[in-house]
Order: structure tokens, then C-alpha cells, then sequence
């Protein structure tokens, strides 16, 4: 006999899923966002900050120094006429006349640099994460120079007796002058440069040093 009060129909209908509650549903998407926030700190720890396995010596901030020079030479050889034109700024020329002998030694000398450089300072996850981010930073800088050298030689011939020719000049100078000393001064201190997308590059290329490293020593 059925007990009054209970659904006679009930064992014949469909039992419907339940609807989840709001609450657990926002509480899961929090939890979800809060994992995704945890994995993205993971991955700047071991992308970056985690990876400054020790301090940066004297002897290495006095190599980064150097190299930071060589964008600096392959600029001021082409901005010679922004310092003629303006010679208060005479002066930046001393720090680049010591290294101009040693850099250009040789034709080959820039190429033998940044292949001895990348390749047996870069890769070597026996010096600091630091000191190895500087170097290719420097790197970098001078690549980026030499880009702007590349537009300088293909401008058109009009353009090289007008006033844009001098407004080019003066922020070629400003603008690798400036990062340099901004390098320079990261350098000695023992810290990164953070710089627009030549940082992202910059850890791009350490990372794949590394890689090939590791690759080679298997």
C-alpha cells in the first residue's frame, strides 16, 4: 500500500539533474583564476627572478661595462656631426676612444665578439643569471645600432643636407646614449634593465643559449 503524501509518479519520471548553485560556481571560477595567477607567478619566478643564482662581481660588471661600450662606438662614428654641431657634448667621445682600437682590431673583430660572447659566456649556466643578461643585453644594443646605421646609409641623398638629416642624427644620439647610461647604471648596481621588448629578447635568447647548452652536453 502507498503511503499517503508520496508522488506515485515519481519512479516513472526522469530524475532531472540538478542545477549547480551560484555560489559554488563563481567560488570555482575564483579558484580557477587564483591557480591561473599562481601558475603565471611560477613562471616569472623561474623565467626571471628565480633565476638570479648569485650576485654580479666587479670583474664581470667591468666586462658588461666594456661591452655596453660597443654600441656606443658604432653610434658616435656616425653622429660625428651632431657633436660638431653641438660641442658641449664633445666630452661623450672620450669614453669611446679607448675601446675604438680594440673593437675594430680587425673586420672580423665585431663577429668574433658576439660569437665568443653568446656562446661562451651566454651559455655557461656557471655564471650568474645577471651578469649572462647584461652581456646579451649588450648584444642587443649594439644589433639595435646597427640597425639604425643600416637606415642612416639608405636614406635618401635629399635628405642627407636637410634638417631632418640633423633631427635623425640628434635622436640616434639621445636615444642609444641614454640606454647605455640606463644599462650602465643597472650594471653597477647588480640589478636588470628592464627595457621594452629588447628585455623580452634579451630573455629569448639566454634561454635558448641554455637550451642549447644542455642539448650539447646530452
Amino acid at each position: 500500500m502507498q503511503p499517503v503524501g508520496e508522488d506515485i509518479a515519481s519512479p516513472l519520471l526522469p530524475t532531472l539533474p540538478q542545477r549547480p548553485d551560484r555560489r559554488t560556481i563563481i567560488t570555482e571560477s575564483q579558484s580557477g583564476a587564483n591557480a591561473a595567477d599562481d601558475d603565471d607567478e611560477e613562471v616569472k619566478k623561474g623565467w626571471k627572478f628565480g633565476r638570479n643564482e648569485g650576485s654580479m662581481g666587479w670583474g664581470w660588471k667591468l666586462c658588461c661595462a666594456i661591452l655596453y661600450m660597443l654600441p656606443w662606438v658604432d653610434v658616435t662614428e656616425k653622429t660625428v656631426y651632431f657633436i660638431e654641431r653641438f660641442p658641449a657634448f664633445h666630452w661623450t667621445e672620450y669614453f669611446t676612444e679607448p675601446f675604438e682600437h680594440w673593437f675594430y682590431i680587425h673586420e672580423w673583430a665585431p663577429l668574433i665578439i658576439f660569437f665568443g660572447t653568446y656562446l661562451g659566456i651566454v651559455r655557461n649556466k656557471k655564471i650568474s643569471h645577471v651578469a649572462r643578461y647584461h652581456i646579451m643585453m649588450g648584444i642587443m644594443l649594439d644589433i639595435l645600432a646597427m640597425i639604425l646605421i643600416v637606415i642612416e646609409e639608405n636614406m635618401p641623398f635629399g635628405l642627407l643636407w636637410t634638417p631632418w638629416s640633423d633631427l635623425f642624427y640628434a635622436l640616434t644620439f639621445w636615444f642609444v646614449f641614454l640606454l647605455v647610461a640606463y644599462c650602465l647604471l643597472f650594471c653597477f648596481i647588480g640589478w636588470y634593465c628592464e627595457i621594452p621588448l629588447i628585455s623580452e629578447g634579451v630573455y629569448m635568447q639566454i634561454e635558448q643559449a641554455e637550451q642549447m647548452g644542455s642539448g650539447g652536453g646530452r
